[in-house]
């Protein structure tokens, strides 16, 4: 693995490529048959060794490999999503990146010795923060592909209501693999209308513009928002549950209201939060709970509200 981490051995990147393949091989090797799962092998082959090398540059140079040429590493990353077609990728991509990470992982504790105390656990923080960046990238590119070429929003450039649809078929085929939990949040915007009367289209499509924008700068780097309606934006917010997400909800609901002038028209914002497995385990089950929890929120006067506080659905009470 000393090898493969770079160095003189292999400065040109097919020589690092062919060191990774050969590493990679080895690894698997000795690795047991179960713990390797069903990886692909064309990607074993053919795919894996530059993706290992561009981890094993990023575990020795973290800032070389920042560096480095990212339209590349985004067309390397791409072929590792179309390995995977078909209604069933969204489950076999996730599990293909878990199963290579566990493998290095494993191969970080075997073959690394520690020169320092947490010399171990830092280049692991490192594989893992690599492999967030990697899923991140290869599910956005299954995402724009199985959302039937849909554009972002021209407005706001945030992706619509198709890729929604994608990204929650791939959490919660992620969730019922792994249990992997994630939370929903549906922001209502109220009083769009009263702008638009009173200063034109204009400047309600400013002030969407600039919602967004707030959105989009408090979001953290494994969440994903979206505009689906007029007025209406969602954010998909991985490994968090309802009451985790809700303080970051409630501080981007301030957000939002401070960031407008307290003369004239106003935005009011109400957002509802909804988590899975806690809400339900399906894409309908899961946007329902949240529009509830959006109404209870307006009817409390409060600018975030969870299924917890919604209660029964409003057609039973």
């Amino acid at each position: 693995m000393a090898k493969a981490s770079g160095g003189a051995a292999g400065d040109s990147p097919s020589d690092r490529e062919e060191l990774a393949k050969a590493w990679l091989l080895r690894l698997i090797e000795r690795t047991e048959l179960r713990d390797v799962g069903e990886l692909s092998l064309p990607w074993i082959a053919k795919e894996a060794p530059p993706l290992i090398a561009d981890i094993l540059e990023r575990l020795s140079d973290p800032e070389g490999a920042e560096n480095g040429d990212l339209g590349a590493e985004r067309k390397r990353l791409a072929k590792v999503a179309r390995l995977r077609e078909g209604p069933t990728a969204p489950e076999l991509i996730p599990r293909d990146l878990a199963t290579l990470q566990t493998l290095l992982i494993e191969s970080l504790r075997r073959d690394v010795p520690e020169a320092e105390p947490g010399d171990f656990a830092a280049a692991v923080s490192r594989l893992a923060e690599a492999f967030g960046t990697i899923q991140g990238a290869v599910t956005r590119d299954l995402v724009d592909r199985r959302s039937g070429g849909a554009n972002h929003d021209p407005l706001t450039g945030l992706p619509g209501p198709s890729h929604l649809e994608e990204w929650l078929r791939i959490l919660i085929a992620e969730h019922r693999r792994y249990e992997h939990p994630f939370a929903v949040a549906l922001i209502d915007i109220d009083g769009l209308g009263k702008i638009n009367d009173a200063y034109g289209d204009e400047a309600g499509d400013g002030m969407l513009t600039a919602v967004a924008g707030v959105i989009t700068r408090q979001l953290d780097a494994v969440d994903q928002a979206f505009r689906v309606g007029d007025d209406e934006f969602c954010i998909l917010a991985p490994h968090q549950d309802a009451s985790q997400l809700k303080p970051a909800a409630t501080e981007l609901a301030e957000l939002i209201s401070n960031s407008q002038l307290d003369e004239g028209p106003r935005l009011a914002v109400a957002i509802g939060i909804a988590s899975c497995p806690d809400d339900g385990d399906s894409a309908e089950t899961l946007i329902e709970a949240a529009e509830q929890a959006s109404y209870a929120a307006k009817a409390a006067g409060e600018p975030v509200a969870t299924t917890d506080s919604a209660g029964p659905p409003l057609q039973d009470r």
